[in-house]
C-alpha cells in the first residue's frame, strides 16, 4: 500500500530515533499516530510495536530522545512509555504474537493498521484506511468490546475527537451488548473516560451516545445497560451551551472560569430516574463517589452546584448565592440555567445573569469570604461574657449580616452583636 501520506511522519526525529534504537528488530508504527497523521491532526504521541527486545529498545530510546521511561502493561504484555519534552512514545513488545494478532486486538479499524518505518510498507488487514476515508468508527473484530468493556466509553470519546466521524451501526450494537460488563472495569479507568467525555464544549454528542448505548442512566444507578428513562438530560446538555454563551456575552472572564464538566455532571445526576430504593440524590452521589467514578473534589463541586437549585431574585438572594457558590458561581448559575430552553424561566434567568455577574465583579471576594470585622475575644469584651456557643452564634450573625450587605464596618458589626445579644 502507498505510504505517501506518512512520508513526513517517517522523517520525524522521534521516529528516526526509534528506528535507530530498534536496529534490525521488526518495528511498526501503529494506532493513533497513523490515524491522526492521515487525518491531518496534530501529532500528540507516537505508538509503536516491536517484535522483541522491547525493554532494551525502550532504554536505548530513552537515552537518545532523551525521555523518562515508565513501565506499562503487566503479566499479559510488556509496554513502555517514554515521556519526552514534546511528546510521549508508547512502545509495545508483541513477543510471541504476530503483527496480525497484535492489530486484531485493537479497538477500532482506524487504529488497526501498521506502518513499517524502514520500507514504508503499510499493513491494513481490517481496512482501517478505508474507514478513515469513510469517516467511520468500526470495531476491529466481534470481540473488540467483550475483551475490554472500557472501549464502550472510548467509542463516544473518539467520536468527539475525530471530526465528522460516525459510528457503524453494528459496532454500536456490539458496544451496547458489553455495557453491563462495565462494572468489571477498574473504576478509575471509567472515571478517566467520563472526564474526557464531559470536558469538551460539544460533550452533548458524547452524552447522546451514552444514552443510546444504555450507559446512562444505568451506570450511575449501578444498573449499566438497564432500559431506564434519561429524563431531560440531552435537552439540558444542549441548553448548557446556550447558557455558557449567554455568560460569555455578559462576562468573558467569568465564562472562562465556568467548569462545564462539573455542570454536565450535575445535569446527569439531577436527571436520574430515582426510585425509593435509590434513596436521595445525595445518596446516589455518595455511592457514585464511593464506587470510584468521581473524585472526592469533583463530588464536592457537583454537590454544591446541585444544592444551588433556586434562581436568586432580589439583592439579598444574589449575595447569598455568591457566598454559597464562591468561585463556582459561574458554573452553578449556568447549570441552573440549563433547566430552561425557552419561555418565562429562561427570560428570568437572563435577567438575573448580568446583575449576578456585576455583583461578583464588584464584591466577589468580600462575598465569598467576608473579612473578619470582629473576633470572639472582641465579643467577650464587648458583652462581658465567657467563651462558648453564644460567642459563636453572634459571630455567625455578623457574618450573615456581612453577606446580606448590612454590615461593612467594625462599628456596624458591634451594633449587630449588641442587638442580637438582647434577642
Amino acid at each position: 500500500m502507498d505510504s505517501t501520506p506518512f512520508r513526513d511522519l517517517l522523517l520525524h526525529p522521534a521516529v528516526q530515533a526509534l528506528v535507530a534504537a530498534a536496529g534490525k528488530v521488526e518495528t511498526h508504527l501503529v494506532g493513533g499516530v497513523l490515524r491522526d497523521n492521515a487525518l491531518g491532526l496534530p501529532l500528540k504521541d507516537i505508538d509503536a510495536v516491536v517484535a522483541s527486545r522491547g525493554k532494551e529498545i525502550a532504554e536505548r530510546l530513552a537515552e537518545t530522545l532523551p525521555a523518562r521511561l515508565v513501565l506499562l502493561g503487566g503479566k499479559e504484555f510488556a509496554a513502555y512509555r517514554l515521556v519526552a519534552q514534546d511528546l510521549d512514545v508508547d512502545l509495545w513488545d508483541r513477543a510471541g504474537t504476530t503483527l496480525h494478532e497484535d492489530l486484531a486486538r485493537r479497538d477500532f479499524t482506524v487504529n488497526s493498521f501498521a506502518l513499517e518505518p524502514h520500507t514504508g510498507t503499510l499493513t491494513d488487514p481490517f481496512d482501517g484506511l478505508g474507514d478513515l476515508a469513510r469517516r467511520l468508527l468500526r470495531a476491529t473484530t466481534a470481540e473488540s468490546f467483550s475483551g475490554d468493556p472500557l472501549r464502550v466509553l472510548r467509542l463516544p470519546r473518539l467520536l468527539l475527537r475525530l471530526p465528522g466521524f460516525s459510528a457503524d451501526p453494528a459496532t454500536v450494537e456490539l458496544a451496547r451488548q458489553s455495557v453491563p460488563h462495565l462494572t468489571r472495569v477498574a473504576a478509575e479507568r471509567v472515571r478517566d473516560e467520563l472526564t474526557f467525555l464531559l470536558e469538551p464544549e460539544d460533550a452533548g454528542r458524547g452524552v447522546a451516545l451514552l444514552v443510546a448505548l444504555g450507559v446512562y442512566p444505568g451506570l450511575w444507578l449501578d444498573q449499566p445497560g438497564a432500559p431506564l428513562p434519561a429524563g431531560c438530560v440531552l435537552a439540558e446538555g444542549e441548553a448548557l451551551r446556550g447558557r455558557l454563551h449567554d455568560l460569555q456575552q455578559v462576562d468573558a472572564e467569568a465564562a472562562a472560569a465556568a467548569d462545564g464538566r462539573i455542570a454536565r455532571h450535575a445535569i446527569l445526576l439531577r436527571n436520574l430516574p430515582l426510585s425509593p430504593t435509590h434513596g436521595t440524590l445525595r445518596d446516589v452521589l455518595a455511592r457514585v463517589r464511593d464506587a470510584g467514578y468521581l473524585t472526592r473534589q469533583t463530588t464536592e463541586d457537583v454537590a454544591l452546584v446541585l444544592a444551588l437549585d433556586d434562581l436568586p431574585v432580589d439583592e439579598v438572594d444574589l449575595r447569598r448565592f455568591l457566598h454559597r457558590a464562591k468561585h463556582q458561581w459561574s458554573t452553578a448559575i449556568c447549570a441552573l440555567g440549563a433547566r430552561w430552553t425557552a419561555g418565562e424561566g429562561l427570560t428570568r434567568w437572563q435577567a438575573v445573569l448580568p446583575r449576578l455577574a456585576d455583583l461578583a465583579r464588584r464584591e466577589g471576594e468580600a462575598l465569598f469570604d467576608p473579612p473578619r470585622l470582629i473576633t470572639g475575644a472582641d465579643v467577650q469584651d464587648l458583652l462581658g461574657i465567657p467563651p462558648g456557643r453564644e460567642v459563636g452564634r453572634l459571630l455567625d450573625a455578623v457574618r450573615s449580616a456581612q453577606v446580606d450587605g448590612h454590615v461593612r464596618t467594625r462599628e456596624e458589626a458591634e451594633a449587630v452583636v449588641r442587638y442580637r445579644s438582647t434577642g
